[in-house]
């Protein structure tokens, strides 16, 4: 073959090689392209439904729901359109902070329920949670200032006072954590968090007979409690009914 036929046959090669890597090139950024416009135009969806939801169904509802679920993110965004929208809702920003807590977002949460709470002073739910929040970050007797506050809206919170006891436990201020589990019992003989939390208390006293007593009470109102509380028990002192 001729030199110069030879090299324009090189050169042809050259060429539809080159082409191919170009077209196949073109190829995957086109794929990319529109996998890309692809997840765009599916966020873009989840957000409309989203925003939606917000306008269409009772946001507070909403959230709640969505927090039974364990949807604590989608919660959250459901919960800051409605509260965008309704500044002045009080009970809108507390489910906002509820929410933020589940996901362990709890110095935001405290600024909803520091927004709530100015909203509506007497949104007993804001200030409990507040409560809580500060109890999650061992901040005890800021906590019991808000369950304070809570009973002062509405004087029959059994959970208020079944936290405000805990919070007394945590302190080791075990003789005032007793009476205030005991005053949520009397206003919720049901109370599962102020059983467990008293049976507790009474472990560290040492007042294993009546720690006992409580437990058959809770069980003779089925009463669900703690199965790590009656085990410490038991290997120190056995049901004495047994």
């Amino acid at each position: 073959m001729p030199g110069k036929i030879k090299a324009l046959w090189y050169f042809c090669i050259i060429v539809v090689i080159v082409g191919f890597i170009t077209l196949a090139a073109k190829d995957k950024m086109e794929e990319a392209r529109v996998q890309t416009e692809a997840e765009t135009k599916v966020a873009a969806e989840i957000q409309k439904k989203i925003e939606e939801k917000t306008v269409k169904i009772d946001p507070v509802k909403l959230v709640r729901e969505l927090n039974a679920l364990g949807k604590y993110q989608e919660a959250v965004e459901v919960a800051r359109k409605a509260g965008e929208r309704n500044p002045d809702n009080a009970e809108i920003h507390t489910w906002w902070g509820i929410s933020l807590v589940k996901l362990n977002k709890r110095g935001e949460a405290i600024e909803r329920f520091i927004h709530a709470s100015k909203k509506d002073p007497t949104d007993e739910k804001a200030h409990l949670y507040w409560g809580l929040t500060l109890a999650m970050d061992k901040k005890f007797q800021e906590a019991i200032g808000h369950y304070r506050t809570v009973l002062e809206i509405n004087p029959e919170h059994s959970n208020a006072y079944a936290y405000w006891g805990a919070s007394l436990s945590a302190l080791e201020k075990l003789d005032e954590a007793v009476s205030k589990l005991e005053e949520s019992l009397a206003l919720n003989r049901f109370n599962s968090q102020a059983y467990g939390v008293l049976i507790d208390v009474l472990y560290k006293q040492k007042n294993y007979k009546l720690a006992w007593e409580m437990i058959h009470k809770a069980r003779a109102d089925n009463v669900s409690l703690p199965q790590t509380s009656i085990d410490q028990l038991s290997k120190v002192f056995p049901d004495p009914t047994h």
